[in-house]
């Protein structure tokens, strides 16, 4: 019997980048995501991110365990640390058992703060599929500009240009850890170019529902032209 818990689907990018949009239709493709934080003005269908692991887990490790900003903006982790928790891989499954999941089908773990401490998931699950989602620069900052939980820590163009700059870092650290990862356009979905997005869903394991994905993917909700 094969073991989901062993190989979960980690979605990241960076903040506005679209992880919501692709975790949420993946999601509509069979990938579990248990309970997630509801949708609001900024993200109208949902979040699709953990409230447990992103609130318990995620934002321990910033601030607990590297002394860093848990919003993951003001003070981010150094590229490389060597603070691991070797007890991770135990504390999420009693998340998820919790939160029923069984172990029978792919789950799926979204959170852009996954930019910055994915090397403690890369080491408590090393045979994890990453999804890093990717939208052009300019469309990222005006979204969060536009956006009240991310502009109420900065409305200067430039001082996001730089995060964005550091969160690329980091996950270019990603990608030379591993090989086990595909991108994608966040837009590509919302335009209904699935070429890319077969892929992945075929990668992963999931089933591709044209027309579940395009109920879900309401355009007007997604600013996305370049």
């Amino acid at each position: 019997m094969f073991n989901y818990f062993d190989s979960p689907i980690f979605v990241l990018g960076l903040p506005r980048s679209g992880t919501s949009l692709i975790a949420g239709s993946l999601n509509t493709c069979g990938a579990w995501v248990g309970s997630t934080f509801p949708g609001d003005e900024n993200n109208p269908e949902g979040f699709f991110e953990h409230k447990i692991i992103r609130e318990n887990v995620t934002k321990n490790i910033l601030k607990q365990l590297l002394g860093c900003d848990p919003l993951g903006v003001r003070k981010l982790p150094p590229i490389k640390y060597e603070v691991r928790d070797s007890n991770l891989k135990n504390i999420i499954w009693k998340i998820l058992k919790d939160d029923g999941y069984e172990d029978k089908m792919p789950w799926l773990y979204k959170c852009p703060k996954l930019s910055l401490t994915w090397q403690f998931f890369l080491d408590a699950f090393p045979n994890a599929k990453w999804i890093i989602v990717t939208r052009d620069h300019k469309s990222i900052i005006d979204s969060i500009l536009r956006t009240n939980f991310m502009n109420q820590h900065s409305t200067d163009y430039v001082f996001w240009e730089n995060l964005i700059n550091q969160y690329n870092i980091r996950i270019n650290a990603l990608k030379n850890s591993t090989t086990n990862y595909k991108e994608i356009i966040s837009s590509d979905i919302v335009e209904k170019n699935y070429i890319s997005f077969i892929d992945i869903v075929n990668w992963l394991g999931l089933t591709f529902k044209k027309e579940t994905i395009e109920q879900f993917v309401y355009k007007p909700y997604y600013n996305f032209k370049q």
